[in-house]
């Protein structure tokens, strides 16, 4: 008798633990993702001026062109292109300006310069200055 009594409450608490099973499951999240989403449609570009120039960004592809001042080497300026720029027309913005002198959009992508955006940035202190901007469409 003591072991069909010891059967049953077996049976009992395998009974309990599967109804419970369900509503423990239901409380239990999935980890929260540690990475942030990845931003799409944007250009951050950071470097080390000294004078003046001109970043243009053609669908991916960046140049930079020296309108006065030092040369740009490539360790004087970082940048990273999100998403592309499309081959339509489109408004872009800048955004998150940061440094000394002034950043200024002077060209809009449009079919007549082959859909490229142009920023100039102007540093009129005496040597580099790091300058940042994120444009974004």
């Amino acid at each position: 008798m003591k072991s069909a009594a010891k059967f049953a409450f077996a049976l009992l608490c395998l009974a309990g633990a599967a109804s419970l099973q369900p509503a423990l499951a239901e409380n239990a999240t999935a980890p929260a993702a540690t990475t942030a989403p990845r931003p799409s449609n944007q250009f951050n570009w950071r470097g080390d001026v000294d004078g003046v120039v001109e970043i243009s960004l053609r669908h991916r592809s960046v140049r930079t062109n020296v309108i006065s001042g030092r040369s740009m080497r490539r360790g004087h300026q970082h940048y990273r292109v999100y998403g592309f720029l499309p081959a339509r027309p489109v408004e872009v913005r800048l955004e998150n300006i940061e440094g000394t002198g002034t950043v200024e959009i002077v060209q809009q992508p449009e079919q007549a310069n082959n859909f490229t955006a142009v920023v100039r940035v102007a540093n009129s202190d005496p040597g580099r200055s790091e300058t940042r901007f994120r444009l974004v469409w």
